[in-house]
């Protein structure tokens, strides 16, 4: 049996949370910026009171999944981004003209310029899972239900109402097929910077 506590993100935690994120969602452009971009920016958008990081640690420490989530993503996004740009760019230094990042955002200013008539949904909730991470040898073992749970406790806590919502790669089938099973429902799906994303609401089912 796997043993595994769960825990808030301690801060020299960060640049390990940072690296597992980046293996499990390479195609995210903060996982393209390096894990210390990453490591930076996910410290300071869990630093606000909305927002959360759990960690699952076994007894040597070792990091086996963690979790992101917040009841105020817009908001929390903007002080973790632009209040800090410059560090964050530093932080980013070459990464920033790597191909990979330069077609990221070639393919989002493409898409944008070739469908004007698909626009952001005002009434999306502004809770989300932002990401969540599980290492190889943990996956399929009940972990990720295990954060999700966690992270949904602190977000009843916060009394949120309403759903919140998760994205996920259409491709993926094995996080879609996760994620259909807690309870969430699919949304739509629409292309972003070149891949297609799904868009899932999903109400809260653990209460404190």
């Amino acid at each position: 049996m796997n043993r595994y506590t769960i825990d808030q993100a301690a801060v020299n935690q960060w640049p390990k949370i940072a690296e597992l994120i980046a293996h499990s969602i390479p195609n995210a452009l903060i996982s393209k910026l390096g894990a210390k971009f990453g490591g930076m920016y996910y410290r300071k958008f869990t630093e606000q009171d909305c927002s959360c990081c759990y960690v699952a640690s076994d007894e040597s420490k070792n990091i086996l999944g963690v979790i992101i989530g917040t009841t105020d993503f817009p908001r929390v996004h903007s002080i973790a981004f632009k209040g800090q740009l410059v560090k964050l760019l530093i932080a980013a230094n070459l990464k920033l003209l790597s191909w990979s990042v330069i077609s990221w955002v070639a393919r989002g200013l493409w898409h944008k310029l070739k469908d004007r008539k698909q626009k952001h949904n005002d009434h999306d909730p502004i809770a989300e899972l932002t990401a969540i991470a599980i290492c190889p040898q943990m996956r399929g073992t009940g972990l990720a239900w295990e954060l999700i749970k966690v992270m949904e406790k602190f977000m009843n806590s916060k009394e949120l109402s309403g759903p919140y919502i998760i994205l996920t790669e259409k491709n993926n089938t094995r996080a879609n097929s996760f994620y259909k099973k807690t309870g969430a429902i699919l949304i739509e799906s629409n292309l972003h910077h070149g891949r297609e994303i799904n868009k899932w609401y999903k109400e809260i089912t653990v209460r404190k």
